[in-house]
């Protein structure tokens, strides 16, 4: 499985020609679709409008980690932007590519930015609301700020258009509250992201809110319980086929045994679980798991 950077998780909702201008059936957006980032920045440099041009080229820099060449082509292209809704898809991607590159001042004052511009069309963007809000909550959470990134979780669930939405806000609370060390409101609304994720059918957000809600019952003292997530996990990826996630959940299992300071569990767990990252090939799995 293979672990996409930030921007590949942003879902961007196309808008009637009225009120979002990008043409996203470019090149430059073929090229990436395909993994080709390279050739897609060459690509975009060849697209006569200048938006397009500019906006494509900062997500071919973004998904090649050329952060900071990423940030001047979305400031570049926010100058550049004919409608609202360009602008601030422009200000979304910007802040997100200067929190990777660690600059969380610049990037809160580039996504409030983007926040006040969405207000200024009172409901007609609440949608970018919403992923404004949402990120302000991941700047926070990153750095700790715990409060505040309840804060913004909180309102980014309250204008969620659908259940999706609604539970990477759920999602952000149980993270938030966990590092408050409020277990028990990290339990419930772990709870809750899990199964909306599983009611809308996103399975590897839905696995990997289950993994989450395991450690918050351990993180609240309850170390069977957290158990019985994670078994319920691996039958759910057994029967679904991924194996992945089966080996993810083994992986988790034994870091709870050894908790339990049930050794010889934890030992068979991690021995079944590895066998399995190193079949299919997960190395993202292999360093966690050692």
């Amino acid at each position: 499985m293979k672990i996409e950077n930030t921007l590949s998780f942003i879902i961007i909702l196309l808008f009637s020609c009225n009120i979002y201008s990008y043409n996203s059936n470019n090149n430059c957006e073929k090229l990436m679709q395909e993994g080709n980032n390279l050739d897609a920045v060459t690509a975009a440099m060849k697209i006569k409008d200048q938006y397009d041009k500019h906006f494509c080229l900062g997500k071919a820099y973004y998904r090649s980690n050329k952060h900071d060449l990423a940030v001047k082509a979305f400031a570049t292209s926010e100058g550049l932007a004919k409608l609202p809704v360009d602008q601030m898809f422009s200000m979304l991607y910007k802040g997100i590519a200067e929190r990777d590159l660690g600059k969380f001042d610049l990037s809160n004052k580039t996504f409030t930015k983007g926040l006040e511009t969405a207000k200024l069309g009172n409901t007609k963007y609440l949608q970018m609301e919403r992923r404004f809000l949402y990120q302000l909550g991941q700047n926070h959470l990153a750095k700790e700020d715990y409060l505040e990134a309840i804060d913004f979780f909180a309102k980014s669930t309250v204008v969620s258009a659908n259940d999706n939405e609604r539970a990477e806000g759920y999602d952000g609370l149980a993270m938030a509250y966990s590092g408050k060390k409020k277990s028990t409101k990290a339990i419930e609304y772990g709870l809750k992201a899990a199964n909306m994720y599983r009611k809308v059918g996103a399975y590897n957000e839905y696995a990997d809110a289950q993994i989450k809600l395991s450690s918050y019952h351990l993180q609240d003292n309850a170390p069977d319980r957290a158990l019985d997530v994670l078994e319920r996990l691996e039958r759910f990826a057994i029967d679904n086929g991924s194996r992945y996630y089966e080996a993810k959940a083994l992986l988790e299992q034994s870091l709870v045994f050894k908790h339990k300071n049930d050794e010889q569990s934890a030992l068979t767990k991690f021995n079944t679980g590895i066998d399995i990252a190193n079949e299919i090939g997960a190395n993202d799995l292999l360093p966690a798991a050692k």
